[in-house]
């Protein structure tokens, strides 16, 4: 049985060695919304209590109401795996990319925080979110037309500033560590060097105290074959 798998092994590392490999540039400008997901009750959390609902017991769910945007550069290499096994394949139609990515997102809110539809406060908060992820792709190339999903792992370094004037109550956190990304979306392949990509992630980013932040948006931006 061992091998069986080193064979296999070897077999898949000299087809991966004799692939069509091209490598790329990419830069992406993205919007959406911020998820924030509280644990435990907190003042923060009893602050929020706008658009909370009880989940779980313990674990409240935030929604907010402003735009989130985020831009990233990254670097990455594709292979085209098809050829190895479709001599004759016109399109390439299976390929695997693998890239580094480095990002930011940046989300701001002022507006009022309501309880039982009653304006109480008057709330300011900010989150900065630097990150590195590496992800990983599969395309499935027609033609011109690239659909892709894809997954990422990386790093952040996030703070969180929360302020509520009226009541002076000022909230810091600084919180770095793992985050994980979801992906799908497709690209258009307008020549032989430039790729337009439209996509759709969600980063998961946890927080102090069992908490998690989502980060969803909506990205468009070019890949560029180097």
């Amino acid at each position: 049985m061992k091998k069986i798998l080193v064979l296999a092994a070897v077999v898949l590392i000299t087809d991966v060695a004799n692939a069509q490999t091209e490598y790329y540039m990419s830069a992406k400008l993205g919007g959406g919304n911020v998820t924030m997901y509280a644990q435990g009750d907190t003042k923060a959390t009893d602050l929020l209590v706008q658009t909370f609902n009880e989940l779980d017991g313990a674990q409240y769910k935030y929604s907010n109401s402003s735009m989130l945007w985020n831009a990233s550069v990254a670097l990455g290499v594709d292979w085209s795996l098809a050829r190895m096994y479709v001599k004759k394949n016109p399109y390439d139609w299976f390929h695997v990319r693998l890239e580094g990515e480095f990002g930011y997102n940046n989300y701001r809110e002022e507006g009022k925080l309501k309880d039982n539809y009653i304006v109480k406060h008057n709330l300011e908060m900010e989150i900065e979110n630097f990150f590195i992820l590496a992800n990983g792709y599969a395309d499935f190339q027609i033609d011109s037309f690239v659909p892709y999903i894809g997954l990422g792992l990386g790093y952040s370094f996030e703070k969180q500033e929360l302020s509520v004037q009226d009541i002076d109550y000022n909230d810091y956190v600084d919180d770095s560590g793992m985050i994980y990304a979801l992906h799908a979306g497709a690209g258009y392949k307008y020549s032989d060097i430039t790729t337009f990509d439209f996509g759709y992630r969600r980063v998961y980013s946890p927080t102090e105290g069992d908490g998690l932040n989502v980060f969803s948006s909506v990205r468009f931006g070019a890949r560029f074959r180097i």
